[in-house]
Order: structure tokens, then C-alpha cells, then sequence
């Protein structure tokens, strides 16, 4: 097994909105190369890192299928330094990928950082799909204009039948164009961070799901008069259960076997508004003033059925802070 660093000056793209969900946390960019996309039956053999915070590439080559545990094993000890990793189609292939086949070999969760996906923000809360082929990466790649640093020639199915001949050979040549494919793929997402800018984030944060302290929210539901957030403990296990909070009949659960958390906060409705009491939850509502409907304390986070995600966001994050904190689970 080969681990392979490479220093780079690449500067991660930053924006008032990325600090707004992101600010302070540990961030890598990834990608991995398999032989095949089936993980029961297909094996990890190369796992690419960009780590921000070192400004470093890591690659843990399996140069055979024999050395896959090792690479997994010093693959996530790097990973699991990290708050958050930047993918694009990783929520449905690289993570669960690494996810299974680390299983098979030690029984245990990978315990893996929050995603930010860029294929999934972009596929479901971008219009650039209406102005594209498709939305593979290389693609969006030439739409943004980044068609000039790429250099590696070939394509992910390439890179499997070239690993399949390297394992048999071992040519450095070989080797050299599946790392290259595999770096290029991570240095050029890394520089794909802007398109964010061309999708309802907001919206789309609301619909993936975004980190809050150690928790991940993961669906923010309005009914008649309740606002529900709810999610999973990310890099904790907490038992609590409570029916309130400051002012309000907060209905508060956490479970720590099944990873999970559900808070219920009460929600006014008054001439097709949803309506949140920021003062009655022991929340600050000068860090709400920004926004247009907020007035006297309160917070509209509905306007005729139509959700506020940015509002509605901020206080989720705002209000789980200052739950956990008061209530003493962290």
C-alpha cells in the first residue's frame, strides 16, 4: 500500500454563506477510486483527500485488492480528522462505498464527517441543469470555465481497466495515470466550490441537511403549530427527554442508541404566517434583525405555505446551540 502526499497552494473558495453553515470547521475534499460501484462485491482502491487545514493531498493506494483493508485504515484516519468533506455524488456512492466495505472488515461504523454533495445541490436547487448535457462533474467543469486545469486523460471506467492491469504488472506509468485521475478529480472540485453560488443554498441546506454543533439536522418540518427539527447526533450520544424550554412547551428527545434527536417548538399562526417567539425561546433576536420578518421578537419562517429556509435554518442552528448548552448535554 501506497500513501502518497503532495503540498498544495490551492485555496479553498469562501463566501458569507459557506461561513454561514461551515465557519470554524475542518475541511477536506474527497474522492475515491473503486473497482467496480457494487461494494458488496467490488473493492475500495484508492482514497483521495484534499485537507484544507494542512494544505495537503493524501492518496492511500491499494496496490493490490489484498492491501484494501490497510488503505481504508490509514484512509480514515485521516478522514476522521476532519468536520466536513466536499464530494460531488458522494452521498450516494463515495461514502456509503467506504462505509460497507469498512464493515466487512471490522464490524464498525466508519464514523465519517458531514458531506457537503455539490452534485445534489446543484441537481436539485440549480437551474444549470437546464443549461447543460448533464451534471457530471467534468461537465460543470467546463461550464464554469475550469476546462484548462485538468490533466488527466482518462475516465473513471478507464481507471479500472488500467488498475486491473497495474495489479498484475505493476507499471509506474499506469500507477501515475490512476493517481493523476484521482487528484485531478479532487483539486478541480475543490475549485467547483463557487457554483454554489449559482443555487438556492438556503434551500438546499434545508433539503440535505446541514451540522449544528455535533449534531446534523437533517428535516425541518412546519405543521399547525409546531416546528419540528430533526436529525442525528453526528459525534455524540446523549439520552434526554423534555417538554420544556425558557418560555415555550418545547417537546425535546434525544436518543443516543439510535443516534437521533427531535425538537418540537410551538409555532404561531396568524393570517397565513408561520410565526416564531425568538424572545419566549431565550434567543437573541438582534441576530435575527437581518431579516425582513423579523419585528417585536418574532420570527416569520412561513409566508402562505411557503417556507423561509434561511430564517427557518438560523434559527434551527441558533436554537440547538443554545439548547445544548443550557440544558448541560454538552
Amino acid at each position: 500500500m501506497k500513501h502518497i502526499t503532495l503540498k498544495t497552494e490551492e485555496k479553498l473558495y469562501q463566501s458569507r454563506t459557506l461561513d454561514f453553515y461551515f465557519k470554524g470547521m475542518r475541511i477536506g475534499v474527497l474522492d475515491i477510486e473503486t473497482t467496480g460501484l457494487n461494494p458488496a462485491v467490488n473493492h475500495f482502491i484508492l482514497g483521495g483527500l484534499y485537507s484544507v487545514p494542512e494544505g495537503t493531498l493524501h492518496q492511500f493506494f491499494a496496490e493490490t485488492r489484498a492491501e484494501e483493508e490497510e488503505a481504508l485504515s490509514g484512509y480514515l484516519d485521516i478522514l476522521r480528522d476532519l468536520d466536513l468533506v466536499i464530494t460531488y455524488n458522494g452521498r450516494h456512492f463515495d461514502l456509503p462505498f467506504v462505509e460497507k466495505r469498512w464493515r466487512r472488515y471490522s464490524g464498525a461504523s466508519a464514523a465519517l464527517p458531514y458531506n457537503l454533495d455539490l452534485y445534489l445541490v446543484l441537481n436539485g436547487h440549480s437551474p444549470i441543469k437546464r443549461f447543460v448535457p448533464n451534471l457530471k462533474q467534468k461537465t460543470v467543469e467546463n461550464y464554469m470555465g475550469l476546462w484548462q486545469s485538468r490533466d488527466d486523460e482518462i475516465s473513471g471506467a478507464e481507471s479500472v481497466e488500467l488498475y486491473n492491469v497495474y495489479e498484475k504488472n505493476h507499471d509506474p506509468a499506469l500507477g501515475e495515470k490512476i493517481l493523476l485521475h484521482n487528484s485531478d478529480d479532487i483539486l478541480q472540485l475543490s475549485r467547483l466550490l463557487p457554483v454554489i453560488g449559482k443555487s438556492d443554498f438556503h434551500k438546499a441546506m434545508a433539503a440535505l441537511g446541514f451540522p449544528a454543533g455535533p449534531l446534523t439536522v437533517r428535516k425541518i418540518s412546519i405543521g399547525k403549530d409546531r416546528l419540528t427539527i430533526s436529525g442525528q447526533q453526528r459525534t455524540c450520544r446523549l439520552d434526554y427527554m423534555g417538554f420544556q424550554f425558557h418560555d415555550l412547551a418545547v417537546q425535546s428527545r434525544f436518543s443516543g442508541k439510535n443516534a437521533d434527536f427531535t425538537l418540537e417548538v410551538p409555532l404561531i399562526r396568524d393570517s397565513g404566517l408561520g410565526i416564531l417567539d425568538l424572545r419566549a425561546a431565550g434567543l437573541d433576536e438582534r441576530t435575527f434583525e437581518k431579516y425582513p420578518g423579523c419585528s417585536s421578537g418574532f420570527l416569520i419562517v412561513e409566508k402562505n405555505s411557503e417556507k423561509q429556509h434561511r430564517e427557518l435554518n438560523d434559527f434551527s442552528k441558533q436554537f440547538i446551540d443554545l439548547f445544548l448548552r443550557e440544558t448541560g448535554l454538552v
